[in-house]
């Protein structure tokens, strides 16, 4: 009969199939972790076609690694008994039988990986030491730089070769806890470890809470009051009245002195040039400067008084606003020019 070989790719694709269907058949186990990921399902297959071609390669070490790596990604029957096979190939007859132990307790069911874990530790039972290991948590457990394959468990049965060992047991977040054994052909023993307490969490401390600071307020020099003294007023009023007396003065000084009888009387009619015809003229000019001059003060003293003092005594409130300021002017540039000026 021809020999039917299959191509790289397909001999994949069928070790992948078969490691599948086997952990679909073992999610059910009691023993069983949880469900594998879709990705560590992945790994495992990935695994199981390098520990397959290793194996046909005679690299039997690299093979036994390989079916651990993907018993380790997701739990099989198959990839573990290929691993047992590798392992008793390459002549690791110690780790043989605890991966052995192992099958033994997660895969009791299986009747032909039964029968070879128990063919493998009676083959070499008489040339190691079997140890009973507890733990107070489920563990890990290395033996020197080496670890033991399966996943943390409170118990397990671990074969040495005959020897000293440093056995390490891992319970997670940094813990571990460290021991010595001596193991001699054919003996058994017993080995207990104990978690270190974990770690107490640090807690952080409240946040305090503090009110944000103002913000820096601009210098605007020597505070304002509210508006003018009311003694400014006063004062504009003062003016305003004796500016007032001086403007009756000048009327009936200009209407006497000369007087329009006696101007009329000593001069000829329509001659400007006469004396009390100017001095009358430069009386009125004077006369009619000081009403303006009444008037103009009497406004601005009177917006002064109504919107420019502070009549309050410098009590300003916050719900008034500023007071508009104003004062008064005269001019005398281009002629008289007089009046209020100020802002809001």
């Amino acid at each position: 009969m021809p020999r039917f070989e299959l191509g790289p790719w397909k001999r994949c694709v069928a070790a992948t199939s078969v490691l599948l269907v086997t952990l679909t058949a073992g999610v059910v186990h009691a023993q069983a972790a949880a469900q594998p990921t879709p990705a560590q399902i992945r790994d495992a297959a990935e695994a199981f076609d390098r520990g397959r071609e290793a194996y046909k390669a005679e690299k039997y070490l690299l093979a036994a690694e390989q079916f651990e790596r993907a018993d380790a990604a997701a739990p099989s029957a198959t990839a573990l008994e290929l691993a047992i096979r590798s392992r008793t190939t390459a002549g690791d007859a110690d780790r043989a039988a605890t991966l052995s132990a192992l099958s033994l307790e997660r895969h009791s069911d299986d009747e032909k990986l039964t029968e070879l874990a128990q063919k493998t530790i009676e083959a070499s039972k008489a040339d190691l030491y079997e140890l009973t290991v507890r733990c107070s948590e489920p563990c890990e457990l290395s033996d020197g730089n080496k670890i033991v394959h399966g996943r943390p468990a409170l118990t397990r049965r671990v074969f040495l070769a005959p020897g000293e060992h440093e056995l390490r047991a891992g319970f997670g977040e940094g813990r571990t806890d460290s021991k010595s054994v001596t193991a001699t052909a054919a003996g058994t023993g017993e080995l207990a470890f104990e978690a270190p307490a974990k770690e107490p969490e640090a807690t952080e401390p409240d946040p305090v809470v503090t009110a944000p600071a103002p913000p820096p307020q601009a210098d605007r020099g020597p505070k304002q009051g509210g508006g003018l003294p009311p003694i400014v007023f006063w004062v504009g009023a003062s003016v305003t009245t004796a500016v007032g007396g001086a403007t009756i003065w000048s009327g009936l000084d200009t209407v006497n002195n000369p007087g329009t009888d006696r101007v009329q009387a000593e001069c000829e009619a329509g001659d400007e040039q006469c004396p009390l015809y100017q001095e009358g003229r430069k009386k009125q000019l004077r006369t009619n400067i000081l009403i303006g001059a009444t008037g103009l003060l009497g406004v601005a003293t009177a917006l002064v008084g109504v919107l420019a003092t502070d009549w309050d005594g410098g009590k300003v409130s916050a719900s008034k606003p500023g007071r508009a300021q104003f004062e008064a002017f005269v001019d005398w540039k281009d002629g008289i020019n007089a009046g209020a000026r100020g802002r809001f």
